[in-house]
């Protein structure tokens, strides 16, 4: 518990910013990226300015990231539910309300109640993806479809 925070929100905030456009690069460009990557990147974020002779106390901080990680990452963890839940909230917002102004503010508004950084171009482009999908979907399936529905 020795460790010094950042005391400047400013500060904090574009650190945040920097580690999580890294972390969203890495996992843009690796289909395989690993937990250990993760918190090397955010590791990095949290050693500015001490000596390279504190080995150990960077890994130790490594391995406790990577464990934090793993475990936020499981079903149930109360943290990745809030999350997934957000997530979830702002694709159906801009998949129902559509790319422009009305979904966007939708987006913007279910990553606010988590306190995320502004991912709402992501969101807008999954949601995009996803009503093609559904789009083709339906005209592909759209018959079988309507005779499951009427036969049930």
């Amino acid at each position: 518990m020795g460790e010094q925070a950042l005391v400047n929100p400013v500060a904090m905030e574009n650190i945040v910013v920097r580690c999580g456009k890294e972390v969203l690069e890495l996992l843009d460009h690796s289909e395989e990226a690993r937990i250990e990557e993760i918190a090397e990147i955010i590791s990095g974020f949290s050693r500015d300015g001490e000596e390279a002779s504190n080995t150990n106390k960077l890994q130790a901080r490594k391995a406790v990231m990577s464990r934090m990680l793993v475990k936020s990452l499981q079903t149930g963890d109360t943290v990745f539910e809030r999350i997934s839940h957000a997530v979830y909230l702002a694709t159906r917002g801009v998949v129902l309300a559509g790319n422009g102004p009305q979904g966007r503010k939708l987006a913007k508004m279910a990553h606010r109640c988590v306190g995320a950084v502004d991912p709402t171009d992501k969101v807008v482009a999954a949601a995009e993806i996803l009503v093609a999908v559904a789009t083709v979907s339906v005209n592909v399936h759209g018959q079988w479809y309507k005779y499951l529905t009427d036969n049930m």
